[in-house]
Formats: C-alpha cells, sequence, structure tokens
C-alpha cells in the first residue's frame, strides 16, 4: 500500500528518535505543512505535554508561532489526546491519501469551454500568480506576498510542473504535478471559488490523465471534503490516513499562519 512518505513533501528532518520525527523548513516558517512533528507510536497524555512544550520552545527561537502534530499513520490520536487537543483549541483534521490508475478515472461531467495546459510562458506564469494571489488573500496580505515567492520557487524546480485552466481567456483553475518515480502527485489544485462545480476541475484532472503515461497518480485530501468525495466517485482509492492538530499559541503576533487549513483539493 501507498504510505504518506511516498508524497512530496519539502521539509528537512531536524530530530529522528523511536518516538517521533521533527520536520522543519527554515526559509519557508509560515507554512505549517513544511514545519511538523510526526508520532512514531502513541503517545501517553504526559508524553505528549511534554513533547508540545518541546516543539513550542522551538517555534519560539524560530519565529513560529504555531505548533503542527501528526498522528501515527492509520491510527488517530489516542482518546485522552484527542480530548486534550479539543479542550486546548486545536483544529483537528483528517487528511486521506488516495490515488487512482488514470485509466480508471470517471467523470460524467465535462466543460468544452474549459482550456486546459501547462504552464510555460511569461504571461500563463503571471495568470498563474495573480490567480494564487486572490486565493490567498483570504489569510492576509502578507501570507499571500510570502506565498508568491513559494510559487515561483517551486515554478523552477525540475520535478514541479503548474497547470492552468482558462475559460474565454480567463484563468479559473490551477494544479501543480509533482513526479517522483511511479507516482505523479496533484498538488495545489483549485478552481475558482464562484465557479466550482461546473467541470473545471475535472477537465482539469482528465488533462494530468493524459500527461501520466503508465504512473499512478496520487493526492490528499481532508476526511469528508466535497473534494473527498468526487474524487471517490471519480474512481479513486484510500490507500491511508493520518490525523492532523495544529494551534496558534500566540495569536496577537501572528499575522502569517492561516486560522484554517488552505484546501488540499478543489472540488470540480
Amino acid at each position: 500500500m501507498i504510505t504518506f512518505s511516498e508524497t512530496y513533501h519539502e521539509f528537512t528532518l531536524i530530530e529522528k528518535t523511536d518516538f517521533y520525527h521533527h520536520y522543519h523548513n527554515a526559509k519557508m516558517p509560515f507554512l505549517f505543512s513544511c514545519n511538523v512533528l510526526k508520532f512514531n507510536r502513541d503517545p501517553i497524555l504526559e508524553e505528549f505535554m511534554a513533547t508540545e512544550k518541546k516543539l513550542m520552545n522551538f517555534q519560539l527561537k524560530m519565529n513560529q508561532d504555531y505548533v503542527h502534530f501528526y498522528s501515527v499513520e492509520n491510527k488517530p490520536f489516542p482518546k485522552e489526546i484527542e480530548q486534550y487537543l479539543v479542550l486546548e483549541n486545536y483544529i483537528l483534521t483528517t487528511e486521506e491519501l488516495l490515488s487512482i490508475d488514470p485509466r480508471d478515472f470517471y467523470s460524467t461531467r465535462s466543460n468544452k469551454k474549459v482550456v486546459v495546459g501547462l504552464v510555460q510562458s511569461n504571461k500563463q506564469l503571471n495568470d498563474y500568480l495573480a490567480f494564487m494571489y486572490q486565493l490567498n488573500l483570504k489569510h492576509g496580505v502578507s501570507y499571500a506576498q510570502k506565498k508568491q515567492v513559494f510559487y515561483l520557487n517551486r515554478f523552477y524546480s525540475p520535478e514541479i510542473q503548474q497547470i492552468n485552466a482558462y475559460i474565454n481567456g480567463k484563468i479559473v483553475g490551477t494544479a501543480n504535478i509533482i513526479s517522483s518515480g511511479k507516482f505523479i502527485e496533484i498538488d495545489h489544485f483549485e478552481v475558482a471559488p464562484t465557479l466550482q462545480h461546473q467541470g473545471i476541475g475535472t477537465e482539469i484532472q482528465k488533462f494530468i490523465m493524459s500527461l501520466t503515461k503508465d504512473k499512478q497518480v496520487l493526492l490528499v485530501a481532508e476526511k469528508g471534503s466535497d473534494a473527498s468525495r468526487i474524487y471517490y466517485h471519480q474512481h479513486y482509492q484510500f490507500n491511508g490516513y493520518q490525523m492532523s492538530a495544529f494551534k496558534r499559541f500566540l495569536p496577537s503576533f501572528s499575522q502569517d499562519i492561516p486560522q484554517t487549513y488552505p484546501s488540499m483539493a478543489s472540488t470540480s
């Protein structure tokens, strides 16, 4: 079975124990997905609280005002830990790892007005950046500006390719595809909020499926979301899950970290 370790990550392992792995990205401190502690075994409450305190101290030294944990893969947080997380106002989500053989992709919806292509020209890149900037403004101007640098770095990465979707010359959706080994991973998959459920996401996926050749397609989606339900309808298969716990502990100083999770995937 495919595991989360086979998905693309932009962080460095800075501490490895039998208990947990601590990952960090000093260049992108504002991205909680790149700064996280993953448990290798279930902690008891006292162990979790000690680890939480240690992580908070590290984050403060790095000028980061949040903590982010993952449970043991394919296991929920123990009940006493989950109760503690709720009481401490953590945001809890469950991420599902889905995969599909491109030949199995199924859809009943299409939109012939949508034109999908790789981002190659300066105009297409500017369209992509402007589209993502507008989406990220809901998390604040500072966050949206910092994400622009992140997107530019990805544009110049040999492993990552951006995709734009247009209707009548106006950009209406985007995605990244990441090639690694035997997989193609869909990431930062977005459709304009006012144009969802019109087949745009489906057309983007059809385009991606046409590029993948013999590789499996992966993506991560939030359990129970509209996007997740659509993916299952399109014949994506479940491979596993991990629970996430996220908390900002100095909200008066925080202006760069979203209060809620940016979407992992788009609805179509």
